[in-house]
């Protein structure tokens, strides 16, 4: 087969309908019984928000149901000035001016100065294109029609532009010279490009953001052909993309998440440590588990079931194995009243020889192969060698999946682990009429959307919760998510944090991944390492081919672990505020530096350290122990182990014996902190302490989520004449301490009234000097 690129050279005709423009295109095509033109469509959702299509088969153009995007959630309206200047078409929304050229094709978008260029000049010393401009690839079957294969086009690229997102890749964080291919697949590890999570979202350092809109692969070369250029294709008649302007990150990541869909917030237990393994195999040893933790002192809220939990080749029938699972109702009230919830494993491949694969091939409740059969393959999963996949379009499909988790809901179970979802083909058949090559990349969000449904149909909606593998755009909708299996080396690690800084730019709020790795046994120095890094994730499990509890690593590594656990659930106010902001804004818990310090050249590629929110710094050490260089951003930072002040702008030397992780508090911040427990408690804590360190300025700002009160408060301090004024809403815990690192004021008034300055604070009302800390009890 033959194949031809069609190339858009110029606007034939155009007409503006509100904010809505469209424009008949005149292209490059050999003069044939067939010459067209091809429509392209603008549309404004914002003045800072452009929707661009290209139609290379408009004559059977279908509304898409996917990916679900809420035009109307940018609320400002767009006044949209149009004119035509010097053969170009101007569109100004007072906020961005996009120009295209009439007579000759181009297209810009500038504030001023140029943001995005459509690339017509990269050439070679021959003057042949090196990428494909705006147009469409045909290719000739049968000796003479021809059938489009892919849409897409090519931007220029500045020399110090920087990529990200994509989704979560665990290749470099900086995409600038990758070429990625969209489309799920198994990565059996974390150190290619292969990747789970695909979502076609990038940001630029030049300030904005694109949304590719379709389910179908998509195809992005970010300068690995030419330096000078990026390209991105779709494999299909129709490419469409939503332009995001910033220019600040946070601003592009609220407003495609607003577009796309915000998560709820998951319930507060889900935010305690979760312990894992494939698998406990019997009801004896899991309960030995739970006993252990709680002998240890481990703070933990979830113990999870992975394949054992069913019988021999039967997942996932969504059956117990009750001859080693024996009265499970029992044994899940008996985990309630320790405190534990329980997760259960799943992936949508139902078995062969299994009453559900019967029932599910008899109702037509499975993906088709073409010819009406269910699509059957080997290897689908777990040693069940043959299944077959349910179709989630199919609504009595997924009333009947619902069902089976309804039945294991009205038990006890609290939350189900969404596994696999990546291996639909490209030649199978859904019951909505479409094949596998435009609903593989969809087909985990309908999984995952289906179990998070029903979770809170049955659990609450304030419960429901899922812990998904796969996802595509919109997909943090269905909270949580957690990296794969990565492997048990220090690569593994630090492509496992790759990855979720990378997830946290496409809009993933909450992240979690396989303490310790996931094939294999880590060493006792990497597992201590990895539990260190990973309780301080927004989400924390414990995962693994062999035993990932901590006494497997000895009682240094015991210690070590049941210390960070300690700080977890220490910081649990403060991450579940983040956890309400994530809700809110569609900003993730964990941040890449960028994120927050986007001006800053050395955050561009940083993908060794993080943010917790935007008060705590966090950088995972890759070593036994050893000296770790720290990049301290902007401002003032303050080690939580030394309490010693550095400033920002600057890279720190950090000795990090197997004990430390250098952790850092940002100066001006107010975090809210408890005492540990060892598990989490509904509502607020009743003694809750707000950890302060002034800024340069004697000031210092925060957020609290008082889930009681069911609000966000805002905490202020500011210093005036020697004199600390302590300012916050009703935050209804008993008690309140407020500690500040600062200089010692003259006087304290909380919410305008004086406290009283005492030698050793005991009730409300006082305050002290303590350690060079001034104590405050509200």
């Amino acid at each position: 087969m033959t194949s031809e690129r069609i190339t858009v050279v110029a606007v034939d005709d155009y007409s503006i309908d509100g904010t809505t423009v469209r424009l008949e295109c005149a292209t490059d095509s050999p003069e044939t019984a067939t010459s067209r033109t091809l429509p392209v469509t603008l549309e404004f959702y914002g003045p800072k928000t452009v929707r661009f299509e290209l139609h290379a088969n408009p004559e059977v153009r279908i509304e898409r149901e996917y990916p679900d995007i809420k035009r109307d959630a940018l609320t400002d309206s767009v006044a949209l000035a149009v004119s035509e200047i010097d053969g170009t078409l101007v569109l100004d929304t007072g906020a961005l001016e996009v120009v295209i050229g009439l007579d000759e094709w181009s297209f810009r978008i500038k504030d001023g100065e140029e943001i995005l260029r459509e690339q017509r000049h990269d050439t070679d010393v021959f003057a042949r294109s090196r990428v494909d401009p705006l147009g469409f690839t045909q290719e000739e079957i049968n000796h003479n029609p021809r059938r489009i294969t892919e849409t897409g086009t090519a931007f220029s690229l500045d020399p110090s532009e920087k990529l990200y997102g994509a989704g979560e890749q665990f290749v470099e964080f900086d995409r600038r010279g990758r070429e990625l291919d969209l489309w799920h697949e198994e990565p059996l590890g974390t150190e290619t490009p292969r990747a789970y999570k695909n979502i076609p979202f990038h940001l630029s350092s030049k300030g904005y953001g694109m949304l590719v809109e379709t389910t179908a692969r998509v195809h992005y070369d970010f300068g690995k052909t030419s330096t000078a250029s990026a390209s991105v294709s779709v494999a299909d008649d129709s490419f469409a993309f939503i332009f995001f302007y910033g220019p600040d990150f946070t601003d592009i990541l609220r407003s495609y998440t607003a577009m796309t869909g915000r998560p709820d917030r998951p319930p507060k237990w889900s935010f305690g440590t979760w312990m894992s393994r494939l698998g406990y195999e019997s009801r004896d040893q899991l309960e030995a588990i739970v006993d252990r933790l709680r002998e240890a002192e481990i703070p933990s809220d979830v113990v999870h079931l992975d394949p054992f939990w069913m019988r021999d080749h039967c997942s996932t029938d969504l059956a117990w194995d009750t001859e080693q699972f024996p009265d499970p109702e029992g044994m899940i009230s008996g985990l309630h009243e320790n405190d534990f919830r329980l997760s259960l494993w799943e992936h949508p491949h139902v078995p062969v020889g299994t009453e559900a694969f019967e029932a599910g091939a008899r109702e037509g409740y499975f993906v088709s192969d073409g010819t009406g059969k269910p699509y059957v393959m080997d290897h689908t999963c777990q040693g069940d060698y043959r299944g077959a996949l349910v179709d989630f379009t199919n609504p009595d499909a997924v009333e009947w999946w619902k069902d089976k988790h309804r039945r294991l809901l009205e038990m006890g179970v609290d939350v189900f682990k969404t596994d696999y979802g990546e291996y639909v083909p490209e030649d199978a058949v859904f019951a909505n009429g479409k094949s596998g090559a435009s609903m593989h990349n969809l087909y985990p969000y309908l999984y995952n959307k289906a179990v998070y449904e029903v979770v809170g149909e049955v659990n609450g909606t304030d419960e429901a919760i899922v812990w998904g593998r796969s996802a595509w755009t919109g997909s943090q909708r269905f909270p949580m998510h957690w990296g794969g299996d990565p492997q048990t080396t220090w690569n593994g690690m630090s492509a496992a944090l790759r990855g979720g800084l990378s997830a946290s730019l496409s809009g993933i709020a909450y992240w979690s991944h396989d303490i310790g790795g996931f094939r294999g046994t880590p060493t006792n120095a990497l597992y201590t390492r990895w539990a260190q890094f990973g309780l301080l994730s927004s989400n924390a499990r414990c995962h693994g081919t062999t035993p990932r509890e901590p006494w497997e690593f000895g009682e240094r590594a015991l210690d070590i672990f049941r210390e960070y656990s300690r700080i977890r659930y220490s910081l649990l106010p403060y991450v579940y505020t983040y956890a309400e902001i994530a809700a809110r804004t569609g900003l993730p818990v964990i941040r890449p530096l960028v994120l927050e310090y986007q001006d800053d050249p050395n955050t561009h590629r940083l993908d060794t350290e993080y943010l917790v929110g935007t008060d705590l710094l966090v950088a995972p050490v890759f070593e036994a122990s050893g000296m770790r260089e720290v990049y301290l951003p902007e401002g003032e930072w303050i080690s939580i182990w030394t309490d010693e002040h550095h400033n920002g702008n600057a890279t720190i030397s950090v000795d990090t014996p197997l004990e430390i992780m250098p952790i850092f508090l940002r100066a001006g911040s107010m975090i809210p902190w408890r005492e540990p427990t060892e598990t989490v408690h509904s509502g607020t804590p009743e003694s809750l302490t707000l950890r302060t360190t002034l800024d340069a300025d004697g000031t210092a700002t925060g957020r609290f989520y008082d889930e009681d009160a069911d609000e966000l408060i805002d905490m202020a301090i500011v210093t005036e004449e020697n004199a600390l004024f302590v300012s916050f809403g009703n935050i209804t815990a008993d008690s309140i301490t407020i500690v500040i690192d600062g200089p010692t004021p003259d006087a304290v008034l909380v919410n305008s009234t004086e406290l009283t300055r005492v030698t050793e604070v005991t009730v409300s009302g006082e305050w002290t000097v303590d350690d060079d800390h001034v104590v405050v009890k509200t």
